[in-house]
């Protein structure tokens, strides 16, 4: 028994999921490159909220509260990104 094997075919099948691969982990990049880039001013711009401690019009709990759902986030955006919930 005799096999032909295409080699064409099968290295068009390799590189057309490579491709979608490549292509995924440049996107993952960009994110975090994006993140990484805007996280410091997101969460300095928390750290100035004036609060009624400061004679503010906003309560105290609001910055801590704030900093942790960006925080978590983030955290999500990227790990949905990267693939984690496949």
């Amino acid at each position: 028994m005799e096999r032909n094997f295409n080699l064409l075919k099968l290295q068009n099948k390799a590189g057309a999921g490579i491709d979608s691969k490549i292509s995924y982990l440049i996107g993952a990049l960009v994110l975090i490159v994006l993140i990484v880039a805007l996280a410091p001013d997101m969460f300095s711009n928390l750290a100035l909220m004036n609060t009624t401690s400061e004679g503010g019009n906003t309560p105290n709990w609001v910055p801590t509260t704030l900093v942790v759902i960006v925080g978590a986030g983030l955290i999500f955006l990227v790990w949905n990104a990267i693939g984690g919930s496949k």
